[in-house]
């Protein structure tokens, strides 16, 4: 119920130009009171809204008929006469020029009606014609095929036109200096009002908060019952305040004894706030995991800077950024101010300005062997990535007490142990170094983490002391870990190779560079910005997507 009159006194407030703020409040306050109050309030209100309407309508009205009738401003002759004329009738209006010169010697030569032009402008002829009465129709009609549009002059406008501009003018600030002193009494009306309504609002704000909280109450005729989750450093003030009402009971629990696995509250650093909404979008992590915003955060910046990296772009993302953020109020806007400050750092790495490779020297992708390194430096940048998402993982296992987690899951000590171990004898193989590809190596390295993997579930049951760990079924363990297994080695393939999308999109946005600047030549400027804006705006979409795919 106090939900829309919250919403009526939020809209009064802006009405009255004012901003929503508390004001302590007597708790006689009713619903009743508070809908009398606020209808009377937007009921004058609404008056003088209505006031101010008419009177800006009718200043309006007057500088429209001041501009028909500065265009009859060189008859000088009273209106009221053409009104009153008995013989001849009298018409205003205008006619493109082209059809006035076609039809100006015809016009000149016909007896029964004579059109005295006024003013030429913007391609129209202004003027008015005098007919016969009785040719009145026939007039008309030939005027008509002219495509000559009837101006009505206004029966508020009275003697010549020169004297009419000046007395509707003089209305028009009348109405205008009327529409300021109502103005002025809205001012006066926040100033009676503003803190009544204040007062108002706050107890509404109560009342509604305290309906949103029945939703989540159980109650009976005469008792409530509701459970949540305080902070453990906040428990002392929030008891004190328990303490202040009469008639409460409550009974705290730790998170331990109940078995229930409390909410998750972040406790991040400034850039790890900022990123924050990303988190909550695809997943918070659970109370006993470590918090990853800041991992997120700074390796979201980095791979967007490779990817995106251009210093002038990047100088134009972080001022989008932070219009956006700070004008509008935009989660987004932070980000992509971030975002840009990383592009313009790799920028300056790169030596690109958009997209102009000469004005800084750089690490040119382009040139000689770059892109194979670029490419190796991404499948590094992506297996260390794995690694520490690895050890994250045996981080929070070992908070939680999970042994499939340590030690034996995909992502534990095994499937460590397995993927660098992989790794690390493929690279030296591949730098003929040393061929570690001895039966020993590959027994212990190699196929035992996979043998641990496949039979992690009976494992984690004999670690934990389960008497029941041995499978009920030696075939459905291995035939339902063979597929696993064979999952988790695509999975570490797909993964690592992901990464050389980071190189790929920082190879993408140079060669994109060079078709704009290929396409402006030496002097096209407009095709040079537009170029830059459209490279700017599409990649960097791209680009946040990737990212995002990347991180989770």
């Amino acid at each position: 119920p106090a939900a829309p009159l919250l919403r009526q006194a939020d809209s009064l407030l802006e009405r009255l130009g004012m901003t929503p703020d508390y004001r302590a409040y007597p708790e006689e306050f009713t619903l009743e009171y508070c809908a009398h109050q606020m209808g009377q309030l937007g009921e004058r209100l609404d008056e003088l809204d209505r006031q101010a309407d008419q009177l800006r309508q009718e200043a309006a009205d007057d500088r429209h008929f001041i501009q028909q009738l500065e265009r009859f401003s060189s008859i000088n002759v009273d209106l009221e006469s053409l009104r009153q004329l008995r013989h001849m009738v009298f018409r205003f209006g205008n006619m493109p020029e082209e059809s006035y010169r076609s039809f100006r010697e015809a016009l000149e030569k016909r007896e029964d009606c004579f059109f005295f032009p006024t003013k030429v402008e913007d391609g129209q002829v202004y003027g008015c014609y005098f007919a016969l009465r009785r040719q009145e129709e026939v007039v008309d009609a030939l005027f008509a095929s002219m495509h000559f549009v009837q101006v009505p002059l206004s029966q508020r406008a009275e003697g010549t036109a020169e004297k009419a501009i000046e007395a509707l003018a003089q209305e028009a600030e009348a109405d205008d200096l009327s529409v300021e002193r109502i103005a002025q009494q809205v001012q006066e009306l926040a100033r009676e009002e503003g803190e009544g309504l204040l007062m108002l609002r706050s107890w509404l704000c109560r009342e509604n908060q305290v309906m949103d909280l029945r939703r989540y109450a159980a109650r009976s005729q005469k008792t409530f019952c509701i459970m949540g989750w305080v902070p453990q450093d906040g428990w002392a003030e929030f008891e004190a305040q328990l303490e202040g009402f009469g008639g409460l009971d409550y009974v705290v629990d730790a998170p331990e004894e109940t078995g229930v696995v409390p909410p998750s509250k972040l406790k991040t650093t400034s850039l790890g706030k900022i990123f924050e909404p990303f988190l909550k979008m695809y997943g918070l992590p659970n109370y006993n995991e470590y918090d990853p915003s800041t991992f997120m955060a700074v390796t979201y910046c980095l791979f967007f800077g490779i990817m995106f990296g251009d210093v002038g772009q990047g100088a134009l993302l972080v001022a989008c950024g932070l219009f956006m953020g700070m004008a509008r109020g935009l989660w987004l806007g932070k980000i992509i101010a971030c975002c840009g400050v990383s592009s313009t750092v790799f920028g300056f790495v790169y030596g690109s300005v958009f997209g102009f490779e000469d004005i800084i020297h750089g690490f040119k992708i382009l040139e000689g062997d770059n892109v194979v390194y670029l490419l190796l430096a991404s499948l590094g940048l992506g297996v260390a990535m794995i690694g520490y998402a690895m050890l994250m993982n045996i981080c929070n296992g070992i908070r939680q007490r999970n042994f499939d987690k340590i030690f034996f899951g995909p992502n534990g000590l095994a499937g460590m142990v397995f993927y660098f171990g992989l790794i690390a004898a493929a690279v030296l193989a591949l730098l003929d170094v040393v061929n570690l590809f001895q039966p020993v190596y590959v027994m212990l390295v190699l196929v035992l983490p996979l043998v641990v993997i496949l039979f992690r579930e009976p494992l984690t049951k004999l670690a934990q002391g389960d008497k029941q760990w041995k499978p009920a079924s030696m075939g459905e363990l291995l035939i339902g870990g063979f597929f696993e297994l064979f999952e988790t080695l695509l999975s570490f393939l797909t993964n690592t190779l992901s990464f050389l999308r980071v190189g790929a999109y920082a190879i993408t946005h140079v060669a994109l560079m060079l078709v704009v600047h290929a396409l402006a030549g030496s002097g096209n400027l407009a095709v040079l910005v537009v170029g830059n804006l459209f490279v700017m705006g599409m990649e960097s979409v791209m680009v946040c997507i990737q990212v995002l795919r990347l991180e989770f």
